[in-house]
């Protein structure tokens, strides 16, 4: 996560929040400063399919991004 003023915070969360539902996960956090950002599995070390819904906001697409998304087919 990414704060207003600047700093970083990094939480983890255990395999296990999996346990209850293997297709959806929730999980509240709650700060004290205004959160301006924040990116789900930074370092890529789960088997998601889809990475483009693990930030906030949302990243914008690069061109070679577009390109690659209508290469897959």
């Amino acid at each position: 996560m990414t704060y207003a003023d600047g700093t970083t915070e990094r939480q983890t969360c255990p395999a296990q929040i999996w346990m209850q539902d293997d297709t959806s996960v929730k999980r509240v956090f709650s700060a004290t400063q205004e959160i301006v950002s924040f990116k789900i599995d930074p370092d890529e070390e789960t088997a998601d399919v889809d990475t483009s819904n693990n930030s906030w906001p949302k990243k914008e697409e690069t061109k070679f991004e577009n390109f690659k998304n209508k290469v897959k087919g």
